[in-house]
């Protein structure tokens, strides 16, 4: 019985890290297509004056301001707040295995956001800034480190977390919070509609591989 437990074990461990690859996989192979379309590209491709025209056929100023504070969520500066604040968290608890992660999740991706910039060039959605915003516009950073970011503190805030309502309703909060966060983007005119894609493909990614990371280290069942 217990040899079967442990096979069993096994293969839903390969069966989720298989899984986990393919997705990686799928996704890398629509990002670098993406990126093709969109390499030094001035304007919007596929879909994206569409929807930025109807986004901002009547813009609110509510909604302006409401966009802004769901930005700011996405910023530099509230990403150092709240990462001093779960590390303090982290160190009372002795819970130090999410520290790193946590860190990477956040410089890593700000790094390697900022290599995909200077290598696509895409010029921002000029004549749809509602804010000021400088530097390139391909992949959003905002989408890419939000997803990352939270979407590992959430990992680690439940880890080991028995599966339940309580599990569900914060891992739908977190995607709804990051897609917010992207939207915010697009409404605030700073970002194509394709660029917050291209962010959302390569959060996933990199957090599939940061959550890869934390189960082959610590071998959490």
């Amino acid at each position: 019985m217990i040899i079967a437990k442990y096979i069993l074990m096994g293969c839903m461990v390969m069966r989720k890290n298989l899984l986990r690859i393919i997705v990686c996989i799928v996704l890398l192979a629509l990002f670098i297509e993406l990126g093709y379309l969109v390499k030094n590209y001035e304007t919007g491709i596929l879909f994206d004056e569409y929807i930025m025209r109807r986004v901002h056929r009547n813009v609110n100023q509510t909604l302006v301001s409401i966009m802004k504070f769901f930005s700011f969520l996405g910023s530099t500066q509230f990403y150092i707040v709240i990462s001093l604040i779960v590390i303090i968290y982290f160190v009372k608890k002795k819970n130090y295995i999410g520290i790193v992660p946590l860190i990477f999740s956040n410089l890593g991706t700000y790094g390697a956001n900022e290599l995909l910039k200077h290598y696509y060039l895409r010029t921002r959605p000029l004549k749809y800034f509602l804010i000021e915003q400088g530097g390139y516009s391909f992949p959003s950073g905002h989408a890419m480190v939000s997803f990352t970011f939270y979407s590992t503190l959430t990992y680690l805030l439940l880890w080991n977390k028995p599966k339940g309502t309580k599990k569900t309703i914060a891992w739908i909060g977190n995607f709804v919070l990051v897609g917010l966060i992207g939207f915010s983007r697009i409404y605030l005119g700073v970002h194509w509609p394709t660029d917050i894609i291209g962010g959302y493909m390569a959060g996933i990614i990199i957090f599939l591989m940061i959550s890869f990371g934390m189960e082959t280290v610590y071998k959490n069942d």
